[in-house]
């Protein structure tokens, strides 16, 4: 019975999510509660959480709870729920989340006034990533039977740890942000931000120098050497004897290096990628990605990934950082596909963003269609517009 609740756990992850979270408890739970609890019964716990991209997600669990009453002959419970997980965004490194729902429980070697019933049940828990894949569970859940046993409401405490699983491991990754996958690239450890060739290996500037500095390059300078201080015609050739005169400095503005509209001595956020809109600080809160599609597709294209493995390899310097994806669409064909679409194409900017490293726990793919436009939908300029991916940062 176990291996086949085991394997309906992990097909119906499969057929609804592209990433999914399987976590393993152990706990008491107090049954007999009439004067008080008692946390004497051990407790074993496995539930899948299905990533649908929304809020609220849903959990399949199975738990077995061992008993043995011995003279009164019960000897464990065998529960199986159904429920709804709900994680607050606190900015820490520790998520609470509330969840709820309901399930049956298979009593094993009933007696009198404790059978197996169906029940409804929440509670509340904390976790903690331990890495980008593992985190650590702790959490306390109640179940009120609906059926009128004696035992009408039994109490639990566990701790565990839930891993995400689901999305291929085998897509290429791009380990120095280059914009060239592994497989491809002949330069795997090129340093952030140098422009790559085809096969991912820097190119090479071509300086032209000015050795005698009066602003003509030597490539060009017909008179190279000459004395500083005298004027010069396109050639590089003095056209005046005399010493040129001082060029009185303009006062020079103040530095902003990112070209974020916060000038360096107030940015609390230097090097912020360019097109993020930002706070008072200097700090990013909004970017619009530049992620193409085909049409009628939610495939990112190829053109496309090495913005979001820039984008990725920025956001590795915010690590406590939130981030939503939010798909957008223009009005054209039906309102509801189009929000269909929206959903799956922040979904697949997501998984993306998984791949290059970003932890999945810290970002929620959302789907808002046709709503929020930037420009007229009359145009096929505007449409184009409409259709964009949003990140916004927490």
């Amino acid at each position: 019975m176990f291996k086949k609740m085991v394997f309906v756990l992990f097909l119906t992850s499969s057929l609804f999510a592209e990433e999914n979270f399987l976590s393993f408890k152990f706990g008491l739970t107090s049954i007999d509660n009439d004067g008080g609890m008692e946390f004497n019964s051990n407790s074993y716990e496995m539930d899948v959480v299905i990533d649908n991209g929304y809020n609220i997600l849903p959990r399949v669990g199975m738990a077995y709870v061992d008993i043995d009453e011995k003279d009164e002959s019960v000897s464990g419970l065998l529960q199986f729920t159904l429920e709804g997980i709900y994680d607050f965004d606190i900015q820490s490194s520790l998520t609470p989340y509330i969840f709820a729902g309901g399930g049956y429980e298979n009593v094993t070697n009933s007696r009198k006034n404790f059978d197996s019933n169906i029940f409804i049940d929440g509670g509340l828990g904390l976790k903690y990533p331990l890495n980008n894949s593992i985190n650590l569970l702790s959490e306390f859940k109640s179940l009120y039977m609906l059926g009128g046993n004696d035992q009408d409401a039994e109490f639990a405490w566990y701790v565990g740890l839930s891993m995400n699983f689901g999305y291929s491991q085998n897509t290429p990754t791009d380990s120095d942000g280059d914009g060239v996958f592994d497989n491809f690239d002949a330069c795997s450890n090129t340093p952030y931000g140098t422009s790559v060739d085809n096969n991912g290996c820097p190119i090479k500037a071509v300086v032209d120098i000015d050795s005698d500095g009066d602003l003509v390059p030597d490539s060009i300078d017909q008179c190279p050497n000459t004395p500083i201080g005298l004027g010069v015609d396109i050639r590089g050739c003095a056209v005046v004897k005399q010493q040129v005169k001082p060029v009185i400095q303009k006062r020079v503005k103040p530095l902003d290096s990112d070209k974020d509209g916060v000038k360096d001595s107030l940015d609390q956020c230097p090097n912020t990628l360019r097109g993020f809109s930002v706070n008072s600080v200097g700090c990013p809160i909004k970017k619009t990605l530049e992620v193409r599609f085909d049409p009628n597709s939610y495939m990112v294209t190829f053109d496309s990934k090495p913005k979001i493995s820039e984008f990725a390899n920025f956001m590795r310097r915010y690590p406590n950082a939130r981030i939503k994806i939010i798909g957008y669409t223009d009005t054209s064909g039906h309102r509801s596909k189009n929000k269909v679409l929206s959903l799956k194409r922040a979904q697949s900017v997501k998984s993306l963003l998984v791949q290059y490293g970003i932890n999945s726990s810290k970002i929620t793919a959302i789907g808002k269609g046709d709503l929020n436009p930037i420009a007229t939908n009359d145009t096929v300029e505007g449409r184009e517009k409409n259709r964009r991916i949003e990140a916004v940062l927490k």
